[in-house]
């Protein structure tokens, strides 16, 4: 079991002496997380296995550079590894406030929106950042095509799915775009904090990946929407302005939104069967939502 003893001296060195340390316990991650309160500040600190060595030290890099760009998300402080325990460890300053997923809510429509509005800002900031590919269209058909032959191999059907398979492969567009950028690939309102009632930034970047910004919708059809209208057409608005998607563009959008319900459905049957309940009930409002995908405009996208 990884633990963070070995690293407690390191890091005192440079935060200063812990006062308390508490156990984060939220998300599907393979990383233990902590809170770590110290003389001067809180701090988050991720412990990893030593073989995700080379990805953490790259989301650390891509994260500082998204802190110097003006995102707010948690600063990088240190990064230490341990051969003897197989260990990573990454302290970053701590986004205080509260969870926007059991939050927003609570707040009034107009607060909810203005909140979307600066995420959608973020989100806008994170998707700016280059990268060294352009094949992440290919990648992703690969990895669909994997997820498709899982599906059929498990009892589970959902309605009109060879329809829906059909739209995929009949709509997909293979042409890659001049450059891959940065996606946070998990921006959702489980991930964005807020504080007295404002937009206080977003967390775990840990999924991160290369590709088409436009795919970072896929989860405000799955989880922002279903729980805040308003949030959801706040972030398009900050993230768009005042453009509304092109017809190419929502056809896109819709086919990574279809491409999803395959992968989520072998994914949770797979991995966390006991959500899979809630997991069916969304599939189908996504499904009634665009109509089993005869309409490829989101009423959020209007």
């Amino acid at each position: 079991m990884i633990e963070i003893s070995p690293f407690r001296k390191q890091i005192e060195e440079r935060i200063g002496p812990i006062q308390h340390l508490a156990a984060i316990e939220k998300g599907f991650s393979i990383e233990k997380k902590f809170k770590v309160l110290a003389s001067q500040s809180d701090y988050l600190v991720r412990l990893s296995p030593l073989q995700s060595a080379s990805s953490k030290e790259q989301e650390f890099d891509i994260m500082r550079q998204l802190y110097e760009n003006g995102v707010q998300c948690n600063q990088p402080i240190l990064m230490l590894q341990n051969d003897e325990t197989e260990a990573v460890c990454t302290v970053y300053s701590y986004l205080a406030g509260i969870d926007a997923e059991e939050n927003i809510t609570k707040l009034p429509p107009e607060s909810q929106y203005t909140i979307g509005v600066d995420a959608g800002k973020d989100l806008k900031l994170i998707n700016s950042l280059p990268g060294e590919t352009n094949n992440w269209k290919e990648r992703k058909c690969k990895k669909h095509e994997r997820y498709v032959n899982q599906y059929f191999e498990r009892g589970y059907r959902f309605k009109n799915d060879e329809r829906i398979l059909r739209f995929i492969e009949t709509q997909y567009d293979f042409s890659e775009a001049d450059q891959d950028y940065l996606q946070h690939d998990d921006f959702h309102l489980g991930n964005i904090v807020i504080d007295c009632g404002r937009y206080a930034g977003v967390l775990d970047f840990n999924r991160y990946d290369w590709g088409d910004p436009l795919h970072e919708f896929v989860k405000l059809e799955w989880y922002n929407w279903p729980l805040s209208e308003a949030f959801a057409r706040g972030q398009v608005e900050g993230y768009f302005g005042e453009r509304k998607l092109s017809e190419a563009e929502c056809l896109q959008l819709s086919v990574y939104i279809a491409m999803s319900i395959v992968s989520t459905t072998v994914w949770t049957l797979e991995f966390h069967p006991h959500t899979w309940v809630e997991t069916e009930t969304r599939i189908r409002a996504i499904l009634d939502h665009f109509d089993y995908f005869d309409s490829i405009r989101p009423e959020w996208a209007t």
